[in-house]
This record gives structure tokens, C-alpha cells and sequence, in this order.
């Protein structure tokens, strides 16, 4: 009783003070919800460290079997080239529903990304294809190489049921010489699949919910728990300098119970404003797999976005150390900057080619990398790791060791150069 007389009797003698300091924590709780709304990435590292300090989340993916992808409830596939350039291809298999998701690197390689895609899309039906933009890089394949005046692309080979396409380019339609360009020939590609019973919207559509198109997708019909779920992104509505900001963006959630939904985050090529936008206009959750933006280029894949989504993986679709971009080694995918930044949140990055001096140019790194649910599980639906190559990080494998430092995770510049010279680099 004596202590709480003496609170009172402190706020009549000194009420100016009171106010000073309630106003102040008024003040503080404001900026804290401001920074929340606004800057949601800075709220997160000032407030959720999590495992910045420690290198990253380390907790091994488990390691699965071929056989098992085909009966798993979902399954992501991020495959290969054959080729030494960079490139996104995706499939997302939900039961009986297949979403691909760009088809690159090159024209040529529709026939790889076809002849992997007949092992799972058993069919002949893709239920979604999505063009996250307008690159080549991502959309060579679904326009294909021309035989006789015919096109074997992916949007020419399978009956389609929904494209979902970037709503902006700044690409020509024609060559200087007067011929079509890769874009022309995409838009006609889909334009021949609308024609033969395929849904044709743009992300804004999506977004919006106009024209027939849905926000969000429901991919398993028998639960309903797997929905891919197109996000904003500012430059659906806003020119950019940089073409890669166009790029559809999606989230793939699969609700494993009540209070547990794995998430995995597609980009497309998202750069650093895109970004940006992305985390300030959508409520992003943390996530199990971010597909790194712009093949762990240094503009993309910022500390604006990991800090929100804090990815336990990473798949970086490139051929590391590639000079096709770049002659510069610290800038070839994937960057140093791009390593530097995506250290702090996990350990568990994976990448599908690499540089080679044979014949070809390139070998698999990880080569095609699947990540699914295993649901034998105690805990549900865990998710394993499969890849046709090996299923080392980035950080174990040579390309890394003789390319790359990173202190965060055990590796210094002076273990570079010892590993160089005993290498007889």
C-alpha cells in the first residue's frame, strides 16, 4: 500500500516528467508499427535476429530418393540446362496438377525440359504455365525451335490449361532486319494456345481478380491445402529501366496442419526495387525454398527481402562462373555479393550447373534439384532433397572453395588461396 502511495505521490510531484515519458513510448510503439507497415525488412532485423550472427540456418535438408517424387503430395523441380548458360525452368507437381513455371535457357533446350517433364506430366496436360518475363533466359523454350515452319516449344506440345504472363515489356517485336524477335514468337505462342483452349491472363489480372483470373489457385483438389498464390508487384503497373522487374512473382503454400504451412518464393528476376516493392505490398511469411532472384546475381536477392522471408534454402538456377554475363569473376553467377548476403539466413544453398573445361563447357553442379514433401514422416510432411547430380551445398564444392569467401560460413580469403595453390591453380 505504502509503495503504490508513493507511485502516486512521485506522478503529482513530477507530472511535466510523466508526460515527457509517456509520450516518448507513444512515441516509440508509433515508429515501431510505422517501421512494421513500411519498412517490414528493418522491423525484422531489429526485432527477429534470428540466425544472422551464426552463418545461417544449418539444419540439413534430409536427403531423398528418385523413386519417392512421383507419390509425393508436392514436388518442386528446378531443371538443369544443357547448356552453359543461365536459365530458369520450374515444376511444381501437386497430385495430378503440373504448373511450369519459365521454360530457359535457350530455344533448344525445349527438348530436355520436355523429355524431363513426360516423366511426371503424364498426360499431356499442364494445368498452369507461368512466364514470369520476358527474357530469353525463361522464355526461349516455351517457344521452341522452328522445324518446317512448325515450333516444338513447350506451349506448342502440351494441352495447356491456364498461362499466367508478365503484364509489361519493353522488348521489340522486330529485328532490325524486319524479322520477328524471341518476344514476337513468345506472343504468338500463346496466342496459339488460347486458341486451342488454354486461360490467358496477366498477373495483374490475377491479382485483381478480373477477366476470369484468381488471385489464388487451388492445385490439389482432393485437399485444398496446396495453393499457388500470385503476389503484387509494383511494376505489374510501372514502367522499370530494368526488364527483370516485370517478372510475375507467386507463392506456393501447403498448409501440413492447423498451425503449420511450409511456403516456397518465385521471383522470376526480380531486382532490388522490385523487391523492395514486393516486401512493402505483400505480407510475406518466412519461407522453406526461395528460387534466388536473377540467378544470385549482385542485384538481386537482397537483405530488403531475406530479412522478411529468411529462407532455410536456396536454389540458384545458373552455371557458376560463367562468364556469359560478365567478365568480372566477383559479379559471374553466383555473385560474391549475392553469397555475402544470403550467408546470414542459411547454409543450405544449391545450384544447378557449373563451369567446366570439357567439351561442353559445363557439368551439373547439384544438376536437377527437387525439393518435396515426404509425408511418412512423425512430424507430417517433411521435405527431403533430391538432386541427379550431388546434393552438396555451395559451400562444400570446389567451384565454391577456389571462387568464393565467406567467413560466415568457415571460409576466409587465406583458405581460398591455400586451396588454390594446392590445387595448382
Amino acid at each position: 500500500m505504502a509503495r503504490s502511495r508513493s507511485k502516486i505521490s512521485f506522478i503529482k510531484r513530477h507530472p511535466k516528467l510523466v508526460a515527457v515519458i509517456a509520450v516518448v513510448i507513444v512515441v516509440l510503439i508509433a515508429a515501431a508499427v510505422l517501421l512494421y507497415f513500411l519498412r517490414p525488412d528493418l522491423f525484422s532485423k531489429l526485432f527477429d535476429p534470428g540466425d544472422d550472427a551464426g552463418g545461417g540456418y544449418s539444419e540439413e535438408v534430409p536427403a531423398g530418393q528418385l523413386a519417392d517424387i512421383t507419390s509425393a503430395g508436392l514436388s518442386v523441380h528446378f531443371i538443369a540446362p544443357e547448356n552453359s548458360a543461365a536459365g530458369d525452368c520450374t515444376l511444381i507437381k501437386a497430385g495430378d496438377t503440373e504448373v511450369l513455371i519459365d521454360a530457359g535457357s535457350q530455344q533448344s533446350s525445349a527438348a530436355t525440359i520436355k523429355q524431363y517433364l513426360d516423366d511426371y506430366c503424364t498426360d499431356g496436360v499442364l494445368e498452369y504455365v507461368i512466364a514470369t518475363h520476358a527474357d530469353s533466359d525463361h522464355i526461349s523454350g516455351l517457344v521452341g525451335r522452328s522445324s518446317g515452319g512448325s515450333y516444338d516449344g513447350i506451349l506448342y506440345s502440351y494441352s495447356i490449361g491456364t498461362i499466367i504472363t508478365f503484364d509489361r515489356s519493353d522488348k521489340e517485336l522486330t529485328t532490325k532486319a524486319g524479322n520477328p524477335t524471341l518476344y514476337s514468337r513468345f506472343l504468338d505462342a500463346v496466342e496459339y494456345a488460347g486458341a486451342n483452349g488454354a486461360e490467358v491472363h496477366t498477373a495483374l489480372e490475377c491479382w485483381n481478380g478480373t477477366n476470369g483470373a484468381q488471385r489464388s489457385y487451388i492445385l490439389d483438389d482432393e485437399t485444398g491445402k496446396i495453393s499457388m498464390n500470385i503476389l503484387y508487384n509494383y511494376y505489374y503497373e510501372h514502367s522499370s529501366p530494368d526488364e527483370n522487374n516485370y517478372s510475375v512473382c507467386m507463392l506456393l503454400s501447403h498448409e501440413i496442419a492447423e498451425d503449420r504451412t511450409n511456403h516456397y518464393l518465385f521471383t522470376g528476376d526480380l531486382e532490388k526495387e522490385g523487391e523492395e516493392y514486393l516486401v512493402r505490398y505483400n505480407q510475406l511469411p518466412q519461407v522453406e525454398l526461395f528460387k534466388a532472384g536473377h540467378h544470385g546475381s549482385p542485384t538481386s536477392s537482397n537483405d530488403c527481402l531475406l530479412s522478411v522471408i529468411r529462407p532455410k534454402a536456396v536454389v540458384v538456377c545458373c552455371c557458376a562462373g560463367t562468364d556469359e554475363y560478365t567478365k568480372d569473376p566477383d559479379n559471374q553467377f553466383p555473385s560474391q555479393a549475392f553469397v555475402d548476403r544470403v550467408c546470414a539466413y542459411t547454409q543450405n544453398v544449391y545450384c544447378t550447373n557449373v563451369v567446366s573445361e570439357n567439351e561442353d563447357g559445363y557439368q551439373p553442379m547439384n544438376g536437377d534439384i527437387v525439393f518435396y514433401s515426404d509425408d511418412s514422416g512423425s512430424d507430417g510432411a517433411g521435405i527431403k532433397l533430391w538432386c541427379s547430380g550431388n546434393t552438396l551445398k555451395l559451400k562444400d564444392t570446389d567451384w565454391f572453395k577456389a571462387c568464393r569467401t565467406c567467413p560466415a560460413w568457415g571460409w576466409t580469403a587465406a583458405d581460398r588461396e591455400a586451396f588454390v595453390s594446392s590445387s595448382g591453380g
